[in-house]
């Protein structure tokens, strides 16, 4: 069972640059500020580009900086699930993602 779970990490580890990859162009074409960006799938996860620290890490509420904005996610059963390099990753059922 190890080498499935393995082979499943590398394939999902893959499908998650893939997708950070897409993500940053369609940003980069509408003309945003790609280094910080956010894109949400509503009850699944959240992507952060340009994280520089997090203030707060509960299973109801994660807080951000990234840039001069804290991001606030709000859900249940929240979980940071890849960090690198500023990306990061947040799984679970994302309710509430806002920008002070």
């Amino acid at each position: 069972h190890s080498n499935m779970r393995r082979a499943a990490d590398k394939f999902a580890a893959r499908r998650i640059f893939f997708y950070m990859d897409l993500i940053e162009k369609i940003i980069s074409e509408l003309g945003a500020d790609e280094a910080h960006a956010i894109t949400i799938c509503p009850g699944r996860l959240a992507y952060f580009r340009g994280v520089k620290a997090v203030e707060e890490l509960t299973p109801e509420k994660i807080i951000l900086v990234s840039g001069k904005n804290t991001v606030v996610c709000e859900g249940e059963n929240l979980l940071a699930r890849e960090y690198f390099q500023g990306d990061m990753v947040i799984k679970g059922n994302v309710k509430k993602v806002s920008v002070e």
